[in-house]
């Protein structure tokens, strides 16, 4: 049975039933029948509350409930007397700069659910700085909240923060000519069109397009940059069109995975490399934000350039903070999430395709030759096993500590060989699973410890 109780909602003198489940570590996201316009309203309430905003910016996806929640969402925020910038239909990148570029922003709240089936929906929130909310955080002050006894109450304007948002994007030093510049782009029926077919006519490239048409059915396929068999169309189409490369966003554009002209995908990790060793060139000691799932070519190219990994927990909001509280120039996720000190330590996918063309351009090599340095060692990619006592799991495997050459306990248990191989176990904040990477000097040696590796957490439970 889900686990719910009852609170008390500003607007009326009806309790209402919340699904506890769906306010997460990172944000809110359930069902379409869980997430209602009740409990926006409610949240918009709650994070007027938690974080004294007077101003929040307030956008969302394509999805089909959206403008209600938006809506509802409005109600709640500006019934508290606070104002609310509207920015309407945008992707998270869009909805980041709108939110960390202006100074007399306070909070934001967005409704998505990324690339999540058309049956849910979502809310993420924020501070002005863009550091996320949790929506654990939101929960608790939900059940606190009494009612609204506010005379007046807010504003709410609307603003375009499209052509802002691609001024920034295009900032980089000595951008070079894209004339003559192809590329395929795999929307996935999210919002990425909305700023990046702009984008690319800012830059006189042409571009074979897939799927632009926001749909929140996506009925191409999952909008998910992170998953291979997402990638197959794009895949194909590069090599089929003789385009440079290609790209694919997720379903909210803050993710965006690359795919070279022989196509071959570019793992997350793997793009932070190629992004830290260009970022260090120009800024040498700088810090880069790395978590202990990615593999060692980024690592090594953050210390061989001249910089400082800094090392966080697995996630958006672990790496945000660290980004912003320590000073770092760049970070990025395995999961192809980016984060620039050009867009106040967030995502920002529209700077991160700018920053690729820049490096591929100025390296004079095809992409594929250009990234082949960067695929040294043979790595497993996530493997997913379902475990009930993660504990009792991670506690057998740190027997591997006793023979490894480093370890790492920052996120589950990171184990290193020498450079022969490593692994890394880590459970699953959501679900009862252990999350398995396995990386090797070779695809033999890489795959035998692997299977080494999910026999031995397989046994255990």
């Amino acid at each position: 049975m889900t686990d719910k109780f009852y609170v008390k909602i500003t607007d009326s003198s009806k309790n209402m039933e919340i699904p506890k489940h769906i306010f997460r570590a990172y944000d809110i996201r359930g069902l379409l029948d869980e997430v209602t316009v009740e409990i926006a309203r409610a949240v918009g309430v709650a994070l007027v509350s938690k974080t004294g905003a007077k101003t929040v910016v307030v956008g969302r996806d394509m999805r089909e409930t959206s403008p209600e929640l938006e809506r509802a969402a409005i109600e709640g925020i500006v019934s508290t007397g606070a104002n609310v910038i509207d920015i309407g239909l945008c992707s998270t990148s869009m909805f980041n700069f709108a939110v960390s570029s202006q100074s007399h922003i306070d909070a934001g709240l967005m409704v998505t659910a990324s690339h999540n089936p058309p049956e849910f929906n979502g809310i993420k929130m924020a501070l002005g700085s863009g550091l996320p909310i949790s929506g654990l955080e939101i929960l608790e002050e939900v059940t606190k909240v009494a009612e609204v006894t506010k005379v007046t109450k807010g504003s709410v304007t609307q603003q375009d923060v499209l052509s802002d948002y691609l001024d920034m994007c295009v900032g980089v030093d000595d951008l070079p000519d894209f004339s003559g510049t192809k590329l395929v782009i795999d929307y996935g029926n999210g919002m990425g069109a909305m700023s990046v077919r702009e984008l690319c006519k800012r830059l006189n490239i042409d571009v074979v397009e897939l799927y632009p048409e926001p749909d929140a059915h996506f009925p191409n396929h999952e909008a998910n940059p992170a998953k291979e068999e997402t990638l197959a169309d794009v895949k194909a189409a590069v090599i089929r069109e003789r385009a440079d490369f290609g790209i694919a966003l997720d379903g909210d554009a803050d993710r965006v995975g690359f795919i070279d002209n022989e196509g071959i995908s570019l793992r997350g990790d793997l793009t932070l490399a190629l992004f830290a060793k260009d970022v260090l060139s120009k800024k040498p000691g700088s810090k880069i934000v790395v978590s202990p799932n990615q593999s060692w070519t980024t690592f090594d190219a953050v210390t061989e350039n001249g910089g400082v990994p800094l090392e966080c927990r697995i996630g958006r909001k672990f790496v945000v903070e660290a980004f912003q509280t320590q000073g770092a120039v760049l970070g990025g996720e395995v999961s192809s999430h980016f984060y620039f000190q050009e867009s106040h330590g967030l995502e920002a996918v529209d700077h991160a395709i700018v920053r690729i063309l820049s490096i591929w351009k100025k390296s004079g090599q095809t992409f594929a030759d250009m990234v082949r340095p960067y695929r040294a060692y043979t790595n497993s990619g996530e493997v997913n096993i379902e475990v009930h006592e993660k504990q009792q799991v991670l506690d057998k495997l740190e027997q591997y500590a006793a023979g490894a050459t480093k370890v790492n306990r920052l996120d589950g248990i990171r184990c290193e060989f020498a450079k022969d191989w490593w692994f890394i176990v880590r459970p699953s904040n959501t679900e009862p699973l252990l999350r398995l990477i396995v990386e090797a000097s070779s695809k033999e040696l890489m795959e035998q410890k692997r299977d080494e590796l999910v026999a031995l957490i397989k046994e255990t439970v």
